[in-house]
């Protein structure tokens, strides 16, 4: 019986800045990560054949991660936060006018089996251009615990190579962090 290459259920771990020497682990989730992919079509017409199409072209994909993180450390939450925390501060801030692509990072996520994380690279999803769109949603009370939604906006690649990839799923057998 045929096994989904990044197994058929369970949860993962996600490394933000994949290959870096600080990059984030942000495996505390509470919740469905959601990876989505959608791509659209435009339709071609003809006054022929009335409103059916009769042919259609790409247009394009939108990829997408949500995230539902929780349990960060200070350091992790300021990171997806885009921001420094100052010891166990971290400032919420009204951020403009930046540049997503400049700031995106390598998203892998690695799926755990047995309560450990998959050290096979066949397994991992590789996402090269990424970058998280934090929120907040900080119920307090007894019975909800807080979850910092995130949505990773996963940018189509302009690197040299990698022209119009988001990634892959897997990667080379050889693949290890730094």
């Amino acid at each position: 019986m045929p096994v989904s290459p990044m197994f058929d259920k369970g949860p993962a771990e996600l490394v933000w800045g994949y290959g870096e020497s600080d990059s984030a682990y942000l495996g505390h989730t509470l919740g469905d990560i959601k990876v989505t992919m959608v791509t659209e079509s435009s339709d071609i017409n003809e006054d022929q054949a009335g409103i059916a199409a009769v042919d259609a072209i790409l247009t394009g994909s939108v990829f997408t991660i949500e995230v539902p993180l929780t349990r960060l450390s200070v350091a992790e939450l300021a990171r997806v936060l885009n921001t420094v925390a100052s010891g166990c501060v971290i400032p919420l801030e009204n951020q403009i006018g930046c540049s997503l692509y400049s700031l995106a990072k390598e998203l892998v996520i690695k799926p755990l089996c047995g309560n450990v994380i998959s050290t096979d690279p066949c397994t991992w999803v590789h996402l090269y251009k990424t970058y998280p769109i934090a929120g907040l949603d900080l119920t307090y009370n007894l019975d909800t615990q807080r979850i910092f939604p995130v949505t990773f906006k996963v940018f189509v690649s302009q690197e040299s190579g990698y022209e119009g990839l988001f990634g892959t799923i897997g990667m080379d057998s050889g693949a290890s962090e730094l």
